[in-house]
């Protein structure tokens, strides 16, 4: 059930509202500035929903929030619509460099990262990550994989913000948001079944510790 809610509010608030936030206000006379900042805030109202809801330090929705807060301040005054396109990037870039960098330590960032959103499942995990080089390997090539979509994510942003029109550009953005998606599950999902572990990851959560949460 919280899954199905973070994707409902993931279509609504980042996806579909922010859309017709810019169309109808560039349709109403805004400028294209106004337009976007207007778009933003179902994004922070997201992502604030997210902190709140997880009542801890939620490292990605901080950064979503830095980002578009960032990007704001700097188009307000610069007057520059298109640094607020790429914001997008400007998470992407950084989230690239972490998970690669995670690479030198133990544990990679995308285990850890799975670990922490599958915590019911954390001590299998963590058996499996002691004892089977497999499971590892498989973990260390998603990292791999992450990291390097996460960059060509960023360098797709900034060339589609800069070389098409701008009333162009917000609709594209979802587009580039579920193809990096699907170029990261794919992958991560197949890795994970040769290791033999993909349904220890991924197996629905007992009814029992549904029930409960």
């Amino acid at each position: 059930m919280s899954r199905t809610r973070d994707r409902v509010r993931f279509l609504v608030f980042d996806i579909a509202t922010p859309l017709a936030l810019y169309y109808g206000l560039r349709a109403a006379g805004a400028s294209n500035v106004t337009a976007l900042l207007a778009g933003t805030v179902p994004g922070l109202i997201s992502a604030g929903i997210s902190i709140a809801r997880r009542r801890r330090t939620d490292l990605l929705g901080v950064a979503v929030i830095v980002s578009m807060l960032g990007s704001a301040v700097v188009a307000v005054l610069g007057g520059d619509a298109r640094l607020l396109l790429v914001r997008n990037a400007w998470i992407s870039l950084p989230f690239a460099g972490i998970t690669l960098w995670s690479l030198r330590h133990p544990q990679p960032l995308c285990y850890t990262f799975t670990r922490a959103i599958f915590s019911w499942r954390a001590a299998v995990m963590d058996r499996l990550w002691d004892e089977d080089p497999r499971f590892r390997q498989a973990w260390r090539r998603i990292t791999v994989l992450w990291g390097i979509t996460s960059v060509l994510d960023a360098v797709i942003r900034v060339v589609v913000a800069y070389t098409l029109p701008i009333p162009v550009v917000p609709a594209m953005e979802p587009v580039i948001t579920v193809v990096t998606i699907i170029a990261l599950q794919i992958p991560t999902q197949v890795l994970l079944r040769r290791s033999g572990a993909w349904h220890v990851v991924f197996a629905p959560r007992p009814a029992a510790r549904r029930a409960g949460m």
